[in-house]
């Protein structure tokens, strides 16, 4: 993928993690920002930047980066761009829930959702679509809107070969 083309998968990626704060329903918390986390490489660079403008919830939105998921505190969204973001914890992404208890995780590797993440990001002809894992979103305590279900894929953890 060349950069320009790059340059527009995560301004599109950046689109989808605003958005999302608009079809998943947190637990009440007394957080008085709502937080979105980039763990590990910031593929975004500035794009996220302007989100800070913006409020989620009444609340405004923060952007923090974070080389470890250790790091990450107090995360509403937590996006994991490579697969060793995700293993710098020793551990399969399975245990982000546990690691992140609360937060939707999002990533961008192959299979993140069918591992365990909640969101995954996969480029299918040329056009970033979305694998959802309903069964993390459950254990997590988040709710998702239907609107959201229905322009996604539903996947299951383990479904990759």
């Amino acid at each position: 993928m060349a950069y320009g083309d790059e340059s527009l998968e995560y301004k599109i990626k950046a689109a989808y993690l605003y958005n999302f704060t608009k079809f998943i329903t947190w637990p009440e918390n007394h957080a008085t920002t709502f937080n979105i986390c980039i763990v590990g490489g910031d593929p975004f660079r500035k794009l996220l930047d302007n989100l800070e403008s913006k409020t989620a919830f009444d609340k405004p939105i923060r952007v923090f980066r974070y080389a470890h998921i250790k790091q990450a505190k107090d995360c509403h969204i937590a996006y994991f761009d490579k697969i060793e973001d995700v293993t710098s914890i020793s551990a399969p992404n399975s245990l982000i829930v546990g690691a992140l208890p609360s937060t939707l995780t999002v990533g961008s590797q192959p299979f993140f959702a069918e591992s365990g993440g909640m969101i995954g990001f996969v480029l299918e002809q040329e056009k970033i679509k979305l694998h959802i894992n309903l069964k993390a979103l459950k254990l997590s305590g988040l709710e998702i809107s239907a609107k959201l279900i229905e322009v996604s894929t539903l996947v299951k953890e383990d479904e990759h070969e």
